[in-house]
């Protein structure tokens, strides 16, 4: 077991990086990319996202503080503190910060992740 006291999970949430547009997770358990928990605090500064990808054990994602959202297959929800997201396993999607936002939020994934093969025509994706 390990305890993350409510300071922490706070601390870290106000954490955010300095560059715009950033998404960076501070793993309290793993990364593992296995049958095992994965457990990250992700900070984004404002308008920053991960490129699209899919958890191959799905990920759920509990909103912390500011605004950020979530997108698959052209829909796109707004996440707000306290607001939970289960994606499932294989799911293509992408999350971030809104425009004018800082962004917090814990993930819980299990199986690592995967992005999509670039298409041949179009910009690579980027974490």
């Amino acid at each position: 077991m390990r305890f993350i006291p409510a300071r922490e999970v706070e601390e870290l949430a106000g954490s955010h990086p300095d560059e715009p547009g950033r998404l960076t997770p501070n793993w309290l358990e793993g990364p593992h990319f296995a049958d095992r928990l994965d457990l990250g605090l992700v900070t984004v500064t404002p308008g920053g996202a991960a490129g699209p990808h899919v958890h191959l054990g799905g990920q759920v994602i509990i909103a912390i503080s500011g605004r950020g959202f979530v997108e698959t297959d052209g829909e796109r929800v707004q996440l707000a503190p306290g607001d939970v997201v289960s994606c499932p396993p294989g799911e293509l999607h992408t999350h971030g910060a809104v425009a004018d936002s800082h962004f917090s939020h814990l993930t819980v994934t299990t199986g690592g992740y995967t992005f999509p093969e670039p298409d041949p025509g179009g910009p690579a994706p980027t974490p």
